[in-house]
């Protein structure tokens, strides 16, 4: 037969189309545009499908024999074979032959990258093979499309009519060779051969699928040639099969390549849409991204109750047990269909049943689920598939679940914000007005029945038959202060457990004193328990002057601490609870240590008392929680909470340990400030022959050491240091033996001890001299009382005093020589601006309160505590009329001096009428005031709040009448 005509038809005058028309070579990586129509030889033939796979009638048709050349041995033709040629069948697993191809050959037609490289690899089997062309081609259910060729033109070619169609029957890793098709009766009348095919050899593109012994075909490596020609030799039949395998790796490898830039892609779309996410909307673009990922699908969400999901076109629902891995596929109707229209090409239509499906439960309902579904046969579902829907499902869900949270949180937040107030303001009430009759009874039975007190005075028959308390009933008092406390305490502990247990964190990292730190720790543990409690708060700061500021969460460290000192002071009777504060010399490790002489913990105990709601005895007070929410906050901070030391009767030392802290001074520190030109020698003494000495002397004593001051005798010291609870003489006994060139440190448990005797102290030379300081002392206020005493020292020139005799008991001090009293006028307005400096224009003659409450128990508590302070006041019950009052005495020339907030109000809230009245300062350039929140709540979105609208503290519910004494002293002492 002669050679193809380059017009592409066969022998001249047939007519036939020609498929094996030589052509000259290609420009080697020149892709060449690729074939759309089929070439179709006899469309009579090619209209029915072809068979499924017979093996009896392999066997029978392709012999396993072969001869010694290698080519194939052609059989006895049967008697019953009617059909014009060979026809071939379906191959043994072509289901799964199919979806191999459909997955790994997604890419091909259009990767001009990996057709530029199996072009190089198909060259290079053409020089080795040296025939008149190579194909490498892929069989799909009713065509064989060739991907690559050389010398010969791209085609698509009908299976029934295609010769490698014959060469996908074999087994993998064999040579399907032909020496002369036009002796072989299987093939001498096929369209290939009548248009000049003479020899043909093909073997297949295998592929043995993962995790199985399943080997299948892609398509075939065949050469061929139109005239007669030697057959390929073992080396070059070798090569064939070694190439074919080389190609069938480039082909996989190219398609998971693809796959693995494709999930970037979708990762990237992912992380878009989480940083995107809204509950409102997040559903809706969920779907959204969905359907445009997968243009050929379905997508939506569907609601089944029993777990049967309903599919598109589909008469049976399918269960959602049957999505393996998520995937579902109907391999029966997909095989069914190949089966009977294996001749036709393929296309998808939405009207057809659903053929392949992902589905992901949605989490936030367990009923509904997030359906992706396609009719599209050849469109195969793989991990990145459902990789991606589940992404999307899942931040869907979370999303939704976060905002499901975020609600119920809100709603709990509510809960336990209105639950705080509801709880802790009746608390307020009860301990405040124990606190009061507490007070009063000490007012109503003589000094002299205690045992405290030596001053003799008239019997209590003597006194009003109404003021009289019975034993019991101040016992009864006392019980229920006592049992107010522990209701508080445990109301606290509750609500600071759920708040670290659940959704604590670090939220503000700033720097914040050491001073402040032990201030508020220290000052709201003594507001919390009983004053004639027999226990010594001491605090013992032992850092160096120059360390004052440690970068940490204030709030969390303050509630760590006083956990762990509100737990000692629980558990001890009588005796002391030091709190101390230690570092390291490295700097490296800080440690605030809480040493107490209670009851102890005993060794088997130990490692039980960190977890919640766990007492060594059932029977104490409290709830169990207060060293679970000290060590959990510990974490957060990065330190821990350890149990050094305890002993069962001799007490406990516990420990937080932070390490590696950032610690800081400020350019201008307190000692800086005090210290650096200050004329006052550094000296102090106790009076030890008319006192005795006591636990908070001690320490005071160590911490002016510290600060650089030495103990020395009483001629030659300027600080005396004086407790009142030491005192054996009357008050003005001790003021009489001082001298006037010295200063008085004055340790005190509370203002109102001195309130009987602050007469002997109108003299302005007295009050300069006389520094009150409260227990337990503090190292800030120490710093405040050395600052003051220093300031006195310069101002009333004590330095200069020759007269420096001892004044007798009982005499009140004398004012200043005439000759000096232009003097004494100087330093009587100078130390009035030095004491009132906060208020130094506020045109009033007293201390003004503005109460506002809108509940009548707490605002008669405060006004009873305002009428026996004897301080000026005014009302309000909501924030509102709070401003209306603010401004009105401001207009009367009767300035509001102090203002106790409460939060929640009616009308207007406490944080709204702060602002309004921050504003009117401004405005009508009103000194500004001292305002204060006085509430029930404890959030710190609410303290954020309270600060930002102007307000100068934030005191939670209940605020005790010794903590009131105590703010109104330090923000306004008596001129």
């Amino acid at each position: 037969m002669t050679l193809p005509n380059s017009a592409g038809y066969g022998p001249a005058g047939d007519g036939r189309p020609s498929i094996l028309t030589a052509s000259a070579p290609a420009v080697k990586n020149i892709i060449p545009d690729r074939p759309i129509k089929p070439t179709i030889f006899d469309a009579n033939l090619t209209s029915s499908p072809i068979f499924e796979f017979d093996e009896s009638d392999f066997k029978r048709i392709y012999p396993a024999e072969r001869q010694e050349d290698g080519s194939v041995q052609e059989p006895i033709k049967p008697v019953d074979f009617s059909d014009p040629y060979l026809f071939p069948t379906l191959t043994r697993n072509e289901l799964i032959r199919l979806k191999s191809l459909w997955y790994y050959g997604r890419y091909i037609e259009n990767d001009k990258n990996l057709l530029s490289c199996l072009q190089d690899q198909v060259d290079l089997v053409d020089d080795l093979m040296q025939k008149d062309c190579v194909i490498l081609g892929l069989m799909d259910h009713d065509y064989y499309r060739r991907i690559v060729t050389a010398k010969v033109p791209l085609a698509v070619l009908p299976r029934r009519e295609a010769t490698c169609a014959h060469t996908m029957l074999h087994d993998g890793g064999s040579i399907f060779m032909i020496k002369d098709t036009e002796k072989d009766w299987r093939f001498m009348a096929s369209p290939h051969v009548e248009a000049g095919l003479k020899f043909y050899a093909g073997t297949q593109l295998r592929y043995k699928i993962p995790s199985s012994d399943a080997e299948i075909a892609f398509g075939s490596l065949c050469v061929a040639s139109f005239q007669q020609t030697n057959p390929l030799s073992h080396r070059q039949q070798t090569a064939l099969i070694k190439f074919a395998d080389i190609i069938v790796h480039t082909i996989i490898e190219r398609t998971r390549s693809m796959r693995l830039k494709e999930r970037e892609r979708l990762t990237a779309i992912v992380g878009h849409l989480t940083k995107t996410a809204e509950p409102k909307t997040i559903r809706e673009n969920i779907l959204k991204t969905l359907k445009e990922a997968f243009p050929f699908a379905t997508v939506g969400v569907q609601s089944h109750p029993d777990g049967m999901l309903s599919l598109q076109n589909r008469e049976n629902s399918v269960p959602y047990t049957e999505f393996w891995d998520n995937i579902w596929e109907d391999d029966e109707k997909i095989k069914s269909w190949i089966t009977n229209h294996n001749n036709e090409p393929y296309e998808s239509s939405r009207n057809e049943p659903s053929v392949r499906a992902i589905a992901f439960k949605l989490k936030f309902d367990p009923n509904s689920y997030l359906v992706i579904e396609t009719c599209d046969m050849k469109h195969i579902f793989d991990e990145v598939d459902s990789w991606f829907v589940g992404a999307c499902t899942l931040l869907a869900c979370n999303t939704m679940q976060e905002e499901l949270l975020r609600q119920t949180m809100n709603a709990k937040t509510r809960f336990l914000r209105g639950i705080s107030h509801e709880l802790r303001t009746p608390i307020h009430a009860i301990l405040s007005s124990c606190e009061l009759l507490i007070e009063e009874t000490k007012d109503i039975i003589p000094p002299g029945l205690s045992n405290e007190f030596q001053i003799e005075t008239e019997p209590l028959s003597q006194l009003p038959v109404q003021a009289q308390l019975s034993e019991k009933a101040i016992s009864m008092l006392g019980n229920i202060d006592s049992s107010g406390r522990d209701l508080l305490s445990a109301v606290n502990n509750l609500l600071d457990y759920d708040q670290f247990e659940h959704n604590a964190t670090v939220k503000v990292m700033q720097l914040h004193s050491f001073n402040v730190i032990e201030e508020e720790v220290l000052r709201e543990t003594t507001s919390a328990f009983l004053t004639h409690q027999k226990v010594s708060l001491i605090s013992d700061n032992q850092l160096p002057p120059e360390v004052e500021l440690l970068e940490t969460d204030f709030n969390l460290i303050k509630q760590c601490l006083g956990q762990l000192v509100r737990n000692a002071m629980r558990f001890t009777k009588s005796g002391t609870v030091v709190f101390q504060t230690t570092i390291s010399d490295d700097h490296e490790v800080l440690e605030y240590n809480i040493v107490d002489t209670g009851v102890g913990i005993a060794d088997e105990d130990r490692e039980r008392i960190y977890n919640p709601f766990e007492k060594v005895d059932s029977s104490t007070k409290g709830s169990g929680l207060g060293l679970t929410v000290a060590s959990r906050i510990a974490e957060l901070l990065g330190g821990r909470v350890r149990l050094i030391s305890s002993c069962l009767g001799d007490g406990s030392h516990f420990q937080l340990q932070l390490k590696k802290p950032l610690l800081a001074c400020p350019w201008n520190s307190f000692c800086k400030q005090t210290l650096v030109g200050c004329e006052m020698p550094l000296t102090y003494f106790m009076p030890i022959d008319r006192q005795i000495e006591t636990v908070h002397l001690t320490y005071a004593a160590r911490t002016l050491e510290r600060m650089g001051f030495k103990c020395s005798e009483p001629e030659h010291s300027t600080v005396v240091l004086a407790e009142a609870k030491s005192a054996t003489d009357i008050f003005q006994d001790l003021l009489g033996s001082i001298r006037r060139d010295q200063i008085i440190i004055y340790i005190c448990q509370n203002y109102s001890e001195l309130r009987e005797s602050e007469e002997a102290l109108q003299n302005e030379d007295y009050s300069r001299r006389f520094i009150r300081c409260l227990a337990p002392v503090r190292r800030g206020r120490l710093w405040q009382v050395v600052s003051e005493a220093t300031q006195a020292y310069k101002e009333l020139k004590l330095s200069q005093r020759a007269d420096h005799a001892i004044l007798g008991p009982y005499l009140r001090p004398s004012p200043l020589p005439t000759e000096t009293g232009g003097h004494a006028r100087s330093i009587t307005r100078d130390s009035s601006r030095f004491r009132n400096c906060r208020h130094a224009h506020r045109p009033f003659e007293a201390l003004r309160i503005l109460i506002v409450d809108d509940n009548p128990t707490n605002l008669g508590i405060l006004v009873m505590y305002c009428k026996k302070r004897k301080y000026d006041y005014v009302t309000a019950v909501n924030g509102q009329e709070a401003h209306n009052k603010y401004m009105e005495a401001a207009r009367e020339n009767k300035c509001i001096s102090l203002v106790l907030m409460d939060l929640d109000m009616p009308v207007k809230n406490g944080i709204d009428s702060t602002h309004e009245i921050r504003t009117s300062e401004q405005k009508q350039r009103i000194q500004p005031s001292m305002v204060f929140m006085v509430t029930g709540q404890n959030a710190d979105e609410d303290k954020k709040k309270s600060v930002e609208a102007g307000a100068n503290g934030y005191y939670v519910k209940p605020l005790s009448m010794k903590t009131l004494d105590d703010l109104i002293q330090l923000h306004f002492p008596k001129r």
